[in-house]
């Protein structure tokens, strides 16, 4: 049974990963920088960057089911919804809604186009593949730093339709007096713990910085 629901999930995975325009291939691992410059991420060696909005950084190495690292960013008043965040909101509090919203929605991060959804896509849909919102279960939280910054850990699991398990873990925190999301999601089933030393890497190269008020082109 696993078998096969991981033979259909690497097919979503590579037809998704496949029909996406402008992927970006990183040959070796080099510096990132986030919108108006308030972070820098490195990207790891022989992993891809999806074609996202500029406000999401969104990177795999097989495929978006097979494994993901993203990072996301909101307005305070924006993050959740009827919610406006404090500036000096605690890590806790932001973890319990963040908790509360993976439980309501999984985001479709990268963009697709429409022929997507005909052909051998229609066959096997992507969202078959996309975790159930519904399914979400909470697995611990912890308090985390991020390059010095209070923050919270937030680790999931859920499943999709068809039945398999995956592990998600999220970083939260205020910066720049905006909400950010750094995350990491894959099958509990061999990618997740292969991966684990990639996104430890990641979230400790990841540096915050001022955010870039003018003159903010490359």
């Amino acid at each position: 049974m696993k078998t096969r629901i991981l033979g259909s999930l690497l097919l979503a995975a590579l037809l998704a990963a496949g029909c996406s325009p402008s992927w970006q291939n990183v040959r070796k691992t080099e510096p990132f920088k986030g919108p108006a410059r308030a972070y820098v991420a490195m990207l790891p060696e022989g992993w891809k960057r999806a074609p996202t909005d500029s406000d999401v950084l969104l990177i795999t190495r097989d495929g978006l089911f097979l494994q993901q690292i993203s990072i996301t960013r909101f307005d305070l008043d924006e993050a959740f919804s009827g919610v406006k965040l404090a500036p000096d909101a605690a890590p806790l509090d932001l973890a319990q809604l963040q908790f509360k919203k993976f439980r309501d929605d999984e985001p479709d991060l990268a963009r697709y186009d429409k022929k997507e959804k005909e052909g051998v896509l229609a066959l096997f849909p992507v969202s078959n593949a996309k975790p159930l919102a519904g399914s979400v279960e909470r697995v611990s939280i912890r308090p985390f730093t991020v390059d010095g910054k209070d923050a919270f850990r937030l680790e999931t699991r859920s499943y999709n339709a068809w039945g398999l398990e995956y592990s998600s873990q999220a970083v939260g925190f205020i910066h720049e007096n905006q909400y950010w999301l750094v995350r990491y999601l894959a099958p509990k089933l061999h990618y997740a713990q292969r991966d684990q030393a990639t996104f430890d890497g990641f979230l400790k190269d990841l540096k915050l910085k001022p955010k870039c008020r003018i003159f903010c082109s490359d």
